[in-house]
């Protein structure tokens, strides 16, 4: 069951695999140097493909990808942005919550606030929305982590407008991965019908949404990936089928991507690290 993935993006002369030190042993790669008196490290970038359960479902173009190399392209209130600090109800946090260094970005959160990164400008005027495809990141979690899909027509869609007769005005979420430290081993996998609760409509689940793996979720790097289509919304844990669930009527509608780090865990229990932190070495989201 746990047999990540191993994407071999980076390989220097000195034979180290940045993000994943395991080298395909298929893979047969030769790099030309010249000899020099100075040192010269030579670089070969390989290409990135989809997972098998995305090329399957006929997601196989890579339309929206951060791989961390270099500075996060974020904005603090602007428009324009891969990337967007805070959601749109919350207050834009410090740029010190976020960080990249050596290919991995780490999200701080503090002992009593969460902190995020979406695609949804803090403005609400756009950003980044998706219906449909696949979903994976590889990440680091403690406390509560999340990688999520919350739906994006919430800022304009509340209070009387949710209607109970009309599932597209519910506000739809997917929680791909949340974690619990008082569950370490547990992979909180979430599809809701209307998370807001709005317009007199339950939010009901899929249940079961908490999916026992062999071996730690918390403090271990895992890449999570959602395989989301109209018809079956199906979780992974490093390429393993971990769960799947039948659409709510809710579900077909565009939605933003976050990236969360949050003190205690979503079922409720204490924090076990200070600061929480969530990293990630990148995000990729497969569309046809």
């Amino acid at each position: 069951m746990w047999s990540p993935k191993l994407p071999l993006e980076r390989l220097s002369l000195h034979g180290r695999l940045s993000k994943e030190n395991v080298v395909n042993k298929n893979t047969t790669v030769l790099i030309a140097a010249f000899l020099t008196s100075a040192a010269c490290v030579a670089t070969v970038s390989f290409a990135i493909t989809p997972p098998a359960q995305a090329s399957s479902a006929g997601f196989r173009n890579l339309g929206f990808d951060d791989e961390f190399q270099g500075s996060l392209d974020i904005g603090y209130g602007t428009t324009g942005h891969k990337w967007n600090a805070g959601l749109w109800w919350e207050a834009i946090p410090s740029p010190s919550n976020f960080s990249v260094r050596d290919g991995v970005l780490t999200i701080t959160a503090s002992a009593s606030k969460s902190a995020e990164i979406c695609t949804q400008y803090h403005d609400v005027s756009g950003g980044r929305y998706f219906q449909g495809g696949y979903f994976e990141a590889r990440m680091f979690c403690t406390d509560w982590s999340a990688f999520w899909l919350f739906c994006a027509s919430r800022p304009h869609v509340y209070g009387s407008l949710v209607r109970a007769s009309n599932p597209l005005t519910w506000t739809n979420e997917i929680d791909i991965i949340e974690t619990d430290p008082g569950s370490p081993n547990v992979a909180f996998c979430t599809l809701h019908a209307n998370s807001s609760g709005d317009g007199g409509v339950f939010d009901e689940l899929n249940n079961p949404h908490r999916f026992s793996i062999d071996r730690p979720v918390l403090g271990a790097w895992h890449t999570y990936g959602l395989l989301w289509t109209q018809d079956q919304i199906t979780w992974y844990v490093d390429d393993v089928e971990v769960a799947r669930a039948r659409p709510f009527p809710s579900s077909w509608q565009p939605m933003q991507l976050v990236l969360t780090a949050a003190p205690g865990g979503v079922n409720g229990s204490a924090s076990t690290v200070q600061p929480p932190i969530t990293q990630v070495q990148w995000v990729r989201v497969w569309e046809k």
